[in-house]
């Protein structure tokens, strides 16, 4: 099982490296068109390209802040409730962010049929690509929470069988 999270660890490394490169493409982008209107030159298609790797960027990106638990929550609940509620909450939060992502994971496969009859309109790429990256990114977000809540049921085992939380604790 180990050697499992660790091969999860290695490609959320490959996928922070994809997005330093998408944001570096954007960046890119962005200064030639910039610098491109000083000399009254455009390039039509910077803006939708620059959108499209935002929106890469953002759906590679959701499952690094799944993985590294840097989710907006709402902390002063948590900081109420006893560790033994708070761990049963967390797992019910993670089942409901589970049953979020596979609902998107599983709508982008309508888009990417109906995707392959429209094109962008700059770059007149399909737009299935677009929804593509979608599946991609929900499915990548479905794997993070699997593994948060292999580790949160790992962690309670793991402390049910070391006898229970220490004492003062609850």
């Amino acid at each position: 099982m180990k050697s499992v999270f660790k091969i999860f660890d290695k490609l959320q490394d490959v996928i922070n490296e994809v997005i330093a490169g998408v944001m570096m493409i954007i960046m890119c982008i962005i200064l030639a068109q910039t610098l491109g209107r000083v000399f009254h030159l455009s390039i039509p298609w910077s803006e939708e390209a620059s959108r499209y790797l935002f929106v890469l960027m953002i759906l590679l990106g959701i499952n690094v802040g799944i993985s590294k638990n840097m989710m907006v929550r709402i902390d002063i609940i948590d900081n109420f409730l006893s560790k033994s509620i708070r761990k049963a909450f967390d797992i019910l939060r993670e089942i409901v962010a589970l049953a979020v992502a596979a609902m998107f994971f599983y709508s982008t496969f309508d888009m990417i049929k109906i995707g392959a009859f429209q094109k962008s309109p700059a770059m007149q790429i399909p737009m299935s690509f677009m929804y593509i990256v979608m599946a991609v990114g929900f499915g990548l977000a479905v794997l993070a929470v699997l593994f948060r809540l292999i580790g949160l049921f790992a962690a309670k085992h793991l402390e049910e069988a070391a006898g229970g939380s220490p004492a003062g604790e609850e």
